[in-house]
């Protein structure tokens, strides 16, 4: 499937780079902002693990403990 795409520029090979260039900018833009995701995923999940052992009594975290690092 071929997509036409209006780019006004006169030399063909000057239209072709420019849309690769912007093409490889879109994927790192994109590959950018899933890890700026995952990571606060990943801040979020230690931060509520952080929370609920504060939250416990200081006998009942290692229970907390061991069953996460499990996982």
């Amino acid at each position: 499937m071929d997509f036409e795409i209006y780019l006004p520029c006169q030399p063909d090979w000057l239209c072709e780079s420019f849309l690769s260039v912007f093409t490889i900018l879109l994927i790192i833009g994109l590959i950018a902002f899933i890890r700026i995701i995952y990571r606060e995923y990943l801040t979020i999940k230690r931060k509520t693990k952080v929370r609920k052992l504060r939250n416990t009594h200081r006998k009942d975290r290692y229970k907390i403990r061991n069953s996460t690092s499990r996982r």
